[in-house]
């Protein structure tokens, strides 16, 4: 069964009193390199350089499996267009930075900065790829 991120999810994964667990690849790498946990795939739809070897779980046979780990930033509706398009132009140029950009591809990720209408799509469509494998997997959404 699939857990949460936390320390405790995925110790309980390497103590098998959970099944699997679908986390950012640097929260397991530690215990995927000492050989406490076994990297089945990748969530994404290309293999991370973090884990070359790994292949896609698309790779692995689930045709069209495309599910990265993302962080969005939302706010209260109603707060001042002024307000939103400053946050939205800091977070881009945050985003930007060489620095940052580095921190975060040594931790597995891929930042990708979008237009608020951009990201407003990207979540209504991971929404639906998110029912989809649900569906797919016999889960009923209510």
């Amino acid at each position: 069964m699939p857990g949460n991120t936390t320390p405790e999810a995925i110790a309980d994964t390497v103590a098998a009193r959970t099944t699997y667990l679908i986390t950012p690849i640097s929260y397991a790498l530690a215990d995927i390199g000492a050989g406490r946990l076994r990297a089945l795939g990748v969530t994404t739809n290309t293999r991370s350089p973090l884990l070359p070897e790994v292949p896609t779980i698309a790779e692995a046979g689930v045709t069209g499996f495309d599910y990265p780990i993302w962080y969005g930033v939302w706010v209260r509706t109603g707060t001042a267009a002024g307000v939103v398009d400053k946050l939205a132009k800091d977070i881009a140029r945050v985003l930007a930075a060489p620095d940052l950009r580095g921190w975060l591809a040594k931790h597995g990720s891929d930042p990708m900065s979008m237009t608020q209408p951009e990201f407003a799509h990207f979540v209504v469509s991971e929404s639906e790829n998110a029912a989809r494998f649900a569906k797919a997997a016999g889960i009923k959404l209510q």
